[in-house]
């Protein structure tokens, strides 16, 4: 198994003209697979330092979806390119991208993800990450609108 750093590589945060055409890719896609989650299954397995998850779908537009969605927000998440700023657990995760490892597997189907840390706080971001995005699954548009509180710390606290 091979696991690449999460903040291995960085970019300057401007949006740039390439930065912006894979922001705009990524919200479509994104938005796309919320349309479809009904088409969508998922499991989620902790394991030591984190979670493991298979997302697939027998729909051959929507495994492609996510075969495409998954390694985009992998990348994402190596350069620090933010998605969902007004989201404090996505703002945690980013804060912490260092600290996460990831092993992205495509499938014919859709996708094999592990996501991983050495450090127990990260741990938990990782698995709050994973149950928000299995919210995203079971109920499309309606939980992509919902902020995500960061585990152990209290509502509307700043740290």
């Amino acid at each position: 198994m091979t696991y690449t750093n999460a903040a291995a590589t960085t970019c300057g945060m401007d949006l740039d003209t390439e930065r912006r055409r894979r922001h705009r890719h990524d919200q479509s896609v994104f938005h796309r697979l919320l349309q479809r989650h009904d088409a969508i299954r998922r499991e989620l397995s902790r394991i030591d330092g984190g979670i493991r998850t298979v997302t697939t779908s027998a729909d051959p537009e929507v495994a492609a979806l996510l075969r495409d969605h998954v390694p985009a927000m992998h990348r994402r998440l190596q350069e620090g390119f933010r998605l969902r700023r007004w989201d404090p657990l996505y703002v945690a995760i980013f804060d912490y991208r260092d600290r996460i490892r990831m092993r992205v597997e495509l499938r014919p189907d859709g996708v094999e993800v592990e996501q991983i840390s050495d450090d127990p706080r990260v741990v938990q971001l990782i698995r709050a990450h994973g149950e928000a995005v299995n919210g995203f699954v079971a109920s499309g548009h309606t939980a992509a609108g919902r902020a995500h509180p960061v585990p152990g710390r209290c509502p509307g606290s700043a740290a």
